[in-house]
């Protein structure tokens, strides 16, 4: 790209907070599972839904590019190398528990690195097996006749957000009637071909859509604001549309997480929360309001794009700040925050977490301008 969306980099950014916000709550202590913290972490459900929507509007209205598996096959390597990196943190600096070479196999072809907190893998697997199929999604895309395009849209919709939806509309009433009745859709499973991996294949075709709605051609032009091409109220009017619907989705999945937490004992967490409808129309609300965005404020548009650009190494380095923070806060100087109150203690704990954030950041930037090094934090 020759010039970069400001806007994509700030849901890249938020998104990528979210994800190190959400993994800390799992993995170190004093975490509160009250109501404070769990506001915060209902937060991230729509975490995973925005990077996938990114992907989408990058990939998807572009012109694509030559020797497509060629980059495939690049970011392959990548993730391998990172999970050798993170399969000798794990196992030297970690130390918990022993991996076989056959444990070490598994991890690199994509499974579980024994009991490691080394799951966070699945979002890079999945976005591989994404770019895999992605010539066949751009040609759908591409063509003047979209319908073929819609319908592999709808089927996921329909077995994935649609479904599960439905799934917790009948436990609700399942627990009014006294009658189990969300059974009765396991059954759909055997008809839905795209597997554990189908949403997000959704939300990368829903983002491509989005961008091509909000952008014509040109990241410049923004159709919320030249569709109507009316007064200035009435753009703020849109954005404030927007934010509303994404406030009253976010109300309602905590909602839905406090019935889940009473029912089926769901702590901090959504069940299946990134492909129920709040989550989709939540997420596409965020990605409409914030895309179009230019940050004018020269100091605040450089830090954003930084944060844009090493969204990728936050990712691969935020888990072994994690394991190290968690080990930290095991001796004295942290052991003030087993006695904070439950908002207290979310207050230190987002704040932690900036500072987590914000290092693995730093640390990214530097280590992508040391040559051959640089290399494994390029995509």
């Amino acid at each position: 790209m020759s010039k970069r969306i400001v806007g994509l980099d700030a849901i890249k950014g938020i998104a990528m907070f979210l994800v190190v916000l959400l993994h800390y709550s799992f993995y170190t202590r004093y975490y509160s599972s009250g109501l404070a913290g769990t506001a915060a972490t209902v937060l991230c459900v729509v975490c995973v839904p925005l990077f996938f929507l990114v992907n989408g509007a990058l990939l998807l209205p572009r012109e694509r590019k030559p020797h497509h598996y060629r980059g495939v096959l690049q970011t392959i390597l990548i993730v391998l190398a990172w999970k050798v990196i993170a399969a000798c943190f794990f196992v030297f600096a970690d130390g918990g528990q022993q991996v076989s070479f056959k444990d070490f196999l598994l991890f690199l072809l994509g499974g579980q690195l024994g009991n490691y907190p080394a799951g966070y893998f699945w979002f890079m697997n999945a976005l591989i097996s994404i770019y895999l199929v992605y010539p066949l999604v751009k040609q759908a895309f591409d063509a003047k006749d979209r319908g073929p395009l819609f319908v592999v849209g709808a089927v996921i919709f329909g077995f994935t957000v649609c479904k599960d939806t439905l799934k917790l509309l009948l436990q609700a009433c399942g627990m009014m009637t006294g009658h189990e009745l969300a059974s009765l859709l396991g059954g759909l499973s055997e008809f839905y071909i795209f597997g554990n991996y189908g949403y997000t294949l959704l939300y990368f075709i829903s983002g491509g859509l989005l961008y091509e709605y909000l952008f014509q051609g040109d990241s410049e032009s923004v159709r919320i604001s030249t569709k109507w091409d009316v007064r200035l109220s009435e753009l703020f009017s849109r954005r404030g549309l927007l934010a509303a619907v994404a406030l009253c989705c976010y109300v309602t999945t905590f909602c839905i997480q406090r019935f889940q937490n009473a029912t089926q004992g769901a702590n901090l967490i959504v069940l299946d929360g990134y492909w129920l409808l709040p989550t989709y129309i939540g997420a596409s609300a965020l990605f409409c309001l914030l895309a179009p965005v230019h940050f004018g404020i020269a100091p605040i548009r450089r830090l954003v794009v930084t944060v844009g650009k090493n969204t990728f190494g936050i990712y691969m380095l935020h888990m072994f700040a994690l394991t190290l923070f968690s080990k930290l806060q095991q001796t004295e100087m942290l052991a003030y925050m087993g006695k904070m109150s439950g908002f207290a203690v979310t207050i230190a704990n987002v704040c932690w977490v900036t500072f987590l954030f914000a290092c693995c950041c730093c640390v990214s930037i530097i280590l992508r301008r040391i040559p051959i090094i640089g290399r494994i934090f390029s995509l």
